[in-house]
């Protein structure tokens, strides 16, 4: 199975542009990887919900907590759908099913000695919910939230024995396939001081009882950042079987509970995983950890990409009033805008400084002048000289007659760079040599100019010797006519060869072009996408 999973966004606020980029991202690997294996891909999405600083938001909105992080749920999945988002999974961490399968792992690498019982003081930063060392603070800040005060965090919890891996997670991090090899250097430096790391927080001293209960003392919840990654085991368990182990007797259970293991280790490892490079030393050092330490296969592949800034370079922030939210952006480019604004225009291997004019003239030149205006070329052309009815076969260039081949260089649709680009792991490539290869089509009405050939036939005049070869002096208006219908069909059928691919990253796009190019009777396309004014 080749599974892919994103990072878990908190559910304390609405989806930002940033946190759109692991989804979209994984719904197009998703249809790619499908398209070559169907029935073979298994995509997981989902919600990362136990954060005390969500648990502090229901309690200011003075709602029950669960009854909060619901309807944020939706919210999500909603916005998610919005944009063509289709995974085979969409998980809330407040699962009842994940409760068990975080127990059922906690108690495993208890008994494995892994996890052990001790005082702690820490550095503690409730917007990124980690613990740092004095040496990671920015003038005694938070390295990513400046404007929130570090707190200084004395207690008696759960530590995992993260240190005994140091040196497999060192060798891990030579082999991983990954998009960004500077964040391998960066983790590297981290892993050298590996240490312990705290897994649990007691109880007594939360706001609101909140979070994975551990079954072995219930006076402690997990850690969210711990019980958050084990949201990537808990989908390959079947409803059923966790349903079972509910209903069964202790023999069943054990019986379950050693099927559930099977399933990890078969279905292991995440073939294809996607997080920004602030989550990086969660999924690359103490997950990896975590996956070793129960004798599972670490993440295979890895996209790590960087934050959406604004044009200067300066993280979007509230106090400096230069974000954009997804809605603003929805209001002015529409869904398709959104994921073309994403899978084309944002770096998969670095950050992204925004600049929503230069975005427009990528959106205009690319969706609006090299896609929508060769399908309305084609359309209107099909419609006014063939009644909207065309013979797309008499579009293959091979298939055509040696005295009918007057077609000087045909389009030659390559798509392998854009296969190549995907598989290494660079999906804004992939989309930029797609539009690469739309563009042949533009330029191939240009220089074969249909129109001017549909004009003759209209007026029943002689053909343009400098549209034909020499040795034809004349052409009957049913031969120009047939010449133009090649012309038109070589055209339709390479915008659905590449409308094939197309689908991967602007699913709704494809599937209207489809539409328009195979209807039974083709008439002119609407304005796919209207032009959009640049300020």
């Amino acid at each position: 199975m080749y599974y892919i999973t994103t990072s878990r966004p908190y559910t304390n606020d609405k989806p930002h542009l940033g946190s759109l980029i692991d989804p979209i991202y994984g719904d197009v690997y998703s249809r790619f990887y499908k398209s070559i294996n169907p029935g073979n891909v298994f995509f997981s999405m989902g919600t990362d919900e136990h954060s005390f600083k969500i648990a502090d938001k229901a309690v200011e909105l003075k709602m029950d907590v669960q009854e909060y992080v619901n309807g944020q749920y939706k919210i999500f999945d909603e916005s998610f759908r919005s944009l063509s988002i289709q995974s085979d999974n969409f998980i809330q961490s407040s699962n009842k099913k994940h409760h068990f399968i975080a127990n059922l792992i906690w108690d495993r690498l208890y008994k494995k000695d892994l996890i052990y019982k001790r005082d702690y003081n820490g550095l503690y930063c409730i917007g990124c919910e980690d613990f740092y060392s004095p040496s990671q603070l920015v003038n005694g800040k938070c390295p990513i939230h400046f404007n929130l005060e570090i707190k200084e965090i004395s207690e008696n919890n759960y530590f995992f024995r993260l240190g005994n891996f140091k040196n497999e997670i060192l060798e891990y991090l030579k082999t991983v396939n990954i998009n960004n090899k500077s964040v391998i250097l960066e983790m590297t430096n981290f892993c050298q001081e590996l240490k312990d790391i705290s897994i649990s927080r007691d109880k007594s001293r939360l706001a609101v009882k909140w979070g994975v209960e551990i079954n072995m003392d219930p006076s402690h919840v997990m850690y969210v950042w711990f019980e958050a990654l084990l949201t990537y085991l808990t989908p390959l368990i079947p409803d059923e079987l966790y349903e079972n182990w509910l209903e069964g007797d202790q023999d069943l259970k054990k019986t379950i509970e050693l099927e559930i293991w099977d399933i990890f280790k078969e279905d292991l490892p995440q073939s294809l995983m996607i997080f920004g490079s602030d989550n990086s030393k969660f999924h690359l050092i103490i997950w990896t950890g975590m996956l070793l330490a129960l004798g599972l296969s670490p993440i295979e592949s890895i996209i790590v990409h960087g934050m959406i800034n604004d044009s200067e370079g300066r993280k979007f922030a509230k106090s400096l009033g230069n974000g954009i939210k997804p809605e603003e952006l929805l209001e002015k480019i529409g869904p398709n805008g959104i994921r073309f604004f994403i899978l084309f225009y944002c770096n998969s291997g670095g950050d992204t400084n925004f600049d929503q004019n230069s975005l427009f003239e990528a959106y205009n030149s690319n969706l609006g002048n090299n896609l929508g205006n060769s399908i309305m070329r084609i359309t209107t052309l099909i419609e006014s000289h063939f009644d909207g009815f065309i013979d797309l076969e008499k579009g293959d260039y091979q298939s055509m007659s040696l005295d009918r081949r007057i077609i000087e260089t045909p389009i030659n649709i390559n798509l392998q760079n854009v296969f190549n680009f995907l598989t290494d792991l660079k999906p804004e490539f992939a989309l930029r040599e797609l539009f690469i290869e739309l563009s042949k089509i533009n330029l191939f009405l240009e220089n074969e100019k249909p129109w001017k050939l549909g004009k003759i036939i209209k007026n029943g005049t002689e053909i343009d010797k400098s549209l034909i070869e020499k040795k034809l002096e004349k052409w009957e208006i049913l031969e120009k006519k047939e010449h133009l219908e090649h012309i038109l069909a070589h055209c339709a059928n390479s915008i659905l060869e590449c409308n094939n691919v197309l689908a991967y990253f602007l699913p709704d796009v494809a599937e209207r072009i489809s539409e328009i190019i195979n209807a039974e009777k083709i008439t002119k396309s609407p304005v796919l996408f209207p032009k959009i004014e640049i300020e």
